[in-house]
C-alpha cells in the first residue's frame, strides 16, 4: 500500500493546522507518540495528520519506504499499550463506549491493563506529608512504603492508623496532573485533525476527548473517588454478601485517597475458586449489580475480575470507584421496561423502551428506528432465553440507534456494558449460566415490587406532582404566550401598515413613471408630426402644440407631486 502522495499532501498546512505552539513538554510527549507510530509502521497515520514535519529527517525519508500495516484492533491496542500512561486510560474509557467505536476495537482494548512500574516509596511520603502538612509518623502508627498495588494514575500502600485500624492508603502519581494534562492537549489538537481530515459524523473526535477529561478529572481528583466509595458504602451496608471499603475522610485530600483495607483472593485467577464457590460468587454478584442497577440508580460500571475481592468469610468486596453510572428515576423506569420486556420476550416492549433510552435528533427518523429494532428483535420472540447473548443483543441495538442518528446517554452506554462485562464474568464462573434466565427472578421480583400499593402510590405522587407543576405554570405559560400574541399581532400590523404604505408608494411610483412616459411619448410624438402638419395663427401645428402642452403640463404635475413630497 503506497502512501507517499499522502507524504507531500498539503505538506505546508501542517503547522498551520496544528497550529503547534508547544512547550517544551508538550513537544517532546508529541515526539515520543510519533515515534511509536513510526515504529509500527504507521506512516500513514502520521502523513494523514500532517505531522511529518515533526519526524527526523532519517525517518521521514524512511517514513515513505517501508510497508504499511493495516489498523487492526490488535494492532491499535498495542499501540496504545506503547504510549502508555493517559493513552491507556483513554482505551479503557472507550473499551466502554461501543456506542463510539465498532465492537471489536471495544473487545481488543477491554484487554487493555495498567503495567506501570511503582514509583519510591519515599516520593508517597513526601506527598502524603505535603497534603496534610504533618510527617507521617504523626497521621499513621505504621506505614509500609513498598506498594502493594500499582497503576498508571498511583498507587496503593498499606499502613495502620493510631487507633489500629489497618487501612490502604492510595497516593497519586508524582506529577500526573501535568502529564495528563499535556496528552490532553496534545488530544484535542489530533482531534481537531481527525475531524479536518475526515469529518465528524456519528462520532465527533473532540467529545471523545472532552469524555476523557472528565473521567480523568475524577482520577486526579481522589475527593471525588472517596465520594462514590462513600455512596455505594452507605447503598451496602447492611449487606450480608457485598462489602465496600469505608473511606477515612480524616487522611482523604484529592491526591491521598485512605480507605479500609480488605484482605482477600482476587477474582482475576478463577482457577482458585471451587465450582460451588464459583455459583455462589456470581450469583452474589449478578444480584449485587441488578440492585445496584434497578434500586439504587447507582453502579460500578467496570465491574470486571480484577475489581472483586472474595475475603475467607466468603464476603465479595467491591473495588476501584473511579467510573460509575447513575441512572435518573425515569431512565430506571425505562431500564426496568426493557428487562421485564426482555425476559418476557415482548417485542414490542423492547422497541418501545429501547427508544425511550434515546434521543431523537434532527436527522432521526422514528419510524425507520422502530422498523430496524423490530427487524433485528423480532426473531427473539421465540428464542429460548438461554439461547440470547445479552452482550450481542445490546451492543446491536445501539448499532442500530447508533446509526439512526439516535443521541444515547452515557449512562445508558455505561450500563450496556457494565452489563456486558458482567455476562462474560458470569460465563467465566459459570459456563453453563445464562445471563438474561438469572435476571428473570429478579425481575420478576421487580414487577411484583412495582405492583405493590407503596410503589403505585408512589408513582401516583410523582405524577400528581408533575400535573400540579405543570398547572401552576398554566398561568405563567399562558401570559408568556398571550404577551407572545400581543407582540405578534402588534408586530403583524406594524407590517400590515408598511405594506400598504409600500402599496402606495409603489402605485406613485408606477403612476409617475407611467405619466413621464406618456409625457416623453406625446413630446417625441408631437416633434415627429410637425413636418406634416399645416402652420396654425400660432407659427405651429395645431396637433403638435397640444401635445406640447399636455407633455408640459404632465411634467410639471410630476415635478409639483415629488416637490410636496420632500416638504412633507
Amino acid at each position: 500500500m503506497a502512501f507517499w502522495p499522502l507524504m507531500i499532501y498539503e505538506e505546508k498546512e501542517v503547522v498551520d493546522a496544528m497550529k503547534f505552539w508547544l512547550s517544551l513538554e508538550e513537544s517532546a510527549r508529541l515526539r515520543q507518540i510519533l515515534h511509536v507510530l513510526f515504529n509500527h509502521h504507521l506512516g500513514a497515520v502520521i502523513s494523514q495528520l500532517r505531522l511529518r514535519k515533526k519526524l527526523p529527517l532519517k525517518k521521514k525519508i524512511k517514513n515513505a519506504r517501508f510497508k504499511e500495516r493495516e489498523l487492526t484492533p490488535e494492532l491499535v491496542r498495542i499501540v496504545i499499550e506503547d504510549l502508555d500512561g493517559s493513552f491507556i486510560k483513554l482505551g479503557q474509557l472507550l473499551a466502554l463506549r461501543p456506542d463510539l467505536i465498532p465492537i471489536p476495537y471495544c473487545e481488543e482494548l477491554s484487554k487493555l491493563q495498567d503495567k506501570v512500574k511503582p514509583f519510591p516509596g519515599n516520593k508517597a511520603v513526601e506527598i502524603i506529608e505535603k497534603e496534610f502538612g504533618k510527617p507521617v509518623k504523626r497521621l499513621f502508627k505504621s506505614f509500609d512504603e513498598t506498594p502493594i498495588a500499582a497503576a498508571s494514575m498511583g498507587q496503593v500502600h498499606s499502613a495502620v492508623l493510631k487507633d489500629g485500624t489497618k487501612v490502604a492508603v492510595k497516593v497519586q502519581r508524582p506529577d500526573i496532573y501535568r502529564t495528563v494534562k499535556i496528552d490532553i492537549k496534545l488530544l484535542y489538537r489530533f482531534a481537531r485533525l481527525v475531524s479536518k481530515r475526515y469529518g465528524t459524523g456519528i462520532i465527533n473526535p473532540a467529545e471523545i476527548v472532552q469524555e476523557f477529561e472528565r473521567y480523568t478529572e475524577i482520577e486526579l481528583n481522589y475527593l471525588k473517588e472517596a465520594h462514590n466509595i462513600d455512596l455505594f458504602y452507605h447503598n451496602f451496608e447492611k449487606s450480608k454478601a457485598l462489602l465496600v471499603p469505608k473511606v477515612f475522610w480524616s487522611h482523604t485530600t484529592s491526591r491521598v485517597l485512605t480507605m479500609e483495607y480488605i484482605a482477600g483472593k482476587r477474582l482475576t485467577d478463577i482457577s482458585k475458586f471451587k465450582p460451588a464457590q464459583r455459583k455462589r460468587i456470581v450469583d452474589t454478584i449478578l444480584n449485587a449489580e441488578f440492585e445496584q442497577i434497578f434500586r439504587h440508580g447507582l453502579f460500578h460500571a467496570d465491574p470486571h475480575p480484577g475489581n472483586y475481592l472474595i475475603k475467607r468469610n466468603g464476603k465479595i468486596a467491591l473495588l476501584d470507584f473511579g467510573i460509575i453510572g447513575r441512572l435518573d428515576y425515569v431512565m430506571k423506569e425505562h431500564m426496568t421496561d426493557f428487562f421485564v420486556s426482555l425476559v418476557n420476550a415482548d417485542t414490542e416492549g423492547l422497541i418501545d423502551a429501547a427508544l425511550k433510552l434515546g434521543i431523537t435528533t434532527q436527522e432521526s427518523d422514528v419510524e425507520t428506528i422502530r422498523r430496524d429494532l423490530y427487524d433485528y428483535l423480532a426473531p427473539f420472540h421465540d428464542t429460548p432465553l438461554d439461547k440470547i447473548r445479552i452482550a450481542d443483543l445490546l451492543h446491536n441495538i445501539i448499532k442500530i440507534l447508533r446509526e439512526n442518528h439516535l443521541r444515547i446517554s452515557p449512562n445508558f452506554v455505561l450500563l450496556v456494558k457494565a452489563t456486558v462485562t458482567l455476562e462474560g464474568l458470569a460465563q467465566r464462573l459459570d459456563p453453563k449460566l445464562n445471563f438474561i434466565a438469572s435476571a428473570k427472578p429478579f425481575v420478576k421480583k421487580l414487577v411484583r415490587e412495582r405492583m405493590h400499593p407503596r410503589r403505585i402510590a408512589e408513582r401516583a405522587k410523582r405524577k400528581i406532582e408533575t400535573m400540579m407543576e405543570f398547572a401552576g405554570s398554566i398561568p405563567r405559560k399562558t401570559d408568556a404566550l398571550l404577551t407572545e400574541l400581543h407582540d405578534t399581532t402588534r408586530d403583524l400590523h406594524r407590517i400590515d401598515t408598511d405594506i400598504s404604505s409600500l402599496t402606495r408608494e409603489l402605485d406613485k411610483s408606477s403612476n409617475r413613471v407611467t405619466l413621464g412616459f406618456l409625457a416623453g411619448t406625446l413630446f417625441v410624438a408631437s416633434t415627429i408630426l410637425v413636418p406634416f402638419q399645416p402652420q396654425s395663427t400660432l407659427g405651429m401645428p395645431v396637433l403638435s402644440f397640444i401635445g406640447y402642452v399636455a407633455a408640459f403640463v404632465i411634467t410639471i404635475s410630476i415635478f409639483l407631486s415629488i416637490m410636496r413630497e420632500k416638504k412633507i
